[in-house]
């Protein structure tokens, strides 16, 4: 007989699922976790080789870093991220009309405190600590994991993860892989009834990139399924919308503009469907399509997610992303963002059909490999 909440607002499953993964599950998970981790790594540092010496271009915008390979981890948004991390936030637009008001202070601040440990070199640092939350955020994810299906399932999703095509900014100097830390953290900490906990990575999250604080929405739903009514604990999910307040103070006393982060948004909006910033785009460019069919292949599994019996709360966190994206009217960053939303790889592993579990990995990998080689070739931002 399964274990059942009967708040959880899920159906019971045949087999009883433990709370937690066993020492022998975590003996059996880690190496590959760690095995997928470094595939990854060598697959984006091949790619970025490949352009970098194969592809040379004038076109594209200009790195923090110009060493090789970490000329490729360090360009487009990450530009803006290193800046902050070693000068703070620019009053002044940094390039054109493109102000890193935008990009939100926690990623800077863990670069800047990583730099110590690599003796001030901040590219290096950016790189440590993107790619240490992602090996983080693979073993946080496969213990949330575990407590919603079995252990092969549970690996596979964060398999599946560590392979979308969105999964190349999990290698960059980007603040994804500490978004995703914080995200599964927070979901993790709330199943364990940790509100005070949930409540600190909320607004660390939202510390982190403007769709953090929309993490308390699908954090209320799990706690309104646990309660069933207003509780007190409640009240540490307000952590997350004063963060963003603090921030946006911050940024008042700061540029004179304390909703700058809105404001300067603008320059990033891209209002034709197929276009990107890549220069001179043209319909028949290969990454708009990617990007959308990426988008629609997302929105397409929300028709398993009732089949599958995805607890709401986690149907909603992958709601609010697909949204996020949408209003955001930023298509080159569709992979990138939705690559965040775990519930669709819960989605993916638990489809059962041998086929599908030969050829998804493949299909993925092939397709995370080419995201890798045209965003090299852009480098846009």
């Amino acid at each position: 007989m399964a274990n059942h909440d009967p708040t959880s607002g899920s159906i019971p499953r045949m087999t009883a699922i433990p709370d937690e993964p066993s020492r022998v599950e975590w003996r059996r998970a880690l190496p590959t976790l760690v095995a997928v981790f470094v595939a990854t790594r060598l697959i984006v540092v091949l790619m970025a080789i490949v352009v970098e010496f194969a592809l040379p271009s004038d076109d594209r915008w200009e790195s923090w870093d110009d060493r090789p390979v970490m000329f490729s981890l360090t360009g487009s948004d990450a530009n803006f991220y290193l800046g902050i991390a070693a000068e703070g936030y620019h009053v002044a637009p940094v390039k054109d009309d493109y102000r890193d008001w935008v990009f939100f202070p926690l990623y800077p601040v863990a670069v800047r405190a990583a730099s110590v440990v690599t003796l001030g070199d901040i590219g290096l640092a950016a790189i440590l600590v993107s790619n240490a939350s992602f090996l983080a955020a693979m073993a946080v994810l496969y213990a949330l994991s575990r407590r919603h299906m079995d252990h092969d399932r549970s690996l596979r999703s964060v398999v599946y993860l560590a392979i979308a095509p969105g999964a190349v900014a999990f290698t960059m100097a980007y603040g994804e892989s500490l978004f995703l830390l914080l995200s599964v953290g927070a979901f993790l900490a709330a199943e364990h009834r940790r509100w005070a906990v949930m409540g600190a990575l909320c607004a660390l999250a939202a510390l982190t990139r403007l769709p953090g604080v929309l993490l308390v929405i699908p954090l209320f739903v799990l706690q309104w399924q646990t309660f069933r009514r207003l509780r007190p604990a409640m009240a540490w999910l307000a952590l997350g919308p004063l963060a963003l307040l603090g921030f946006a103070a911050y940024q008042g006393i700061a540029i004179g503009d304390s909703l700058g982060f809105l404001h300067a948004q603008g320059a990033w909006n891209i209002p034709p469907l197929l276009s990107t910033t890549s220069p001179a785009p043209t319909l028949f460019s290969p990454l708009p399509w990617l990007l959308i069919g990426t988008l629609l292949f997302y929105t397409f599994l929300f028709v398993f997610m009732r089949v599958d019996r995805i607890r709401l709360p986690y149907v909603v966190y992958a709601v609010v992303s697909v949204v996020t994206v949408i209003a955001s009217m930023r298509l080159q960053s569709v992979a990138r963002y939705l690559g965040v939303a775990f519930p669709f790889d819960w989605v993916l592993a638990d489809r059962r059909a041998p086929w599908f579990r030969i050829a998804w990995p493949v299909i993925s990998a092939g397709l995370f490999t080419i995201h890798a080689l045209l965003h090299f070739t852009t480098l846009a931002p």
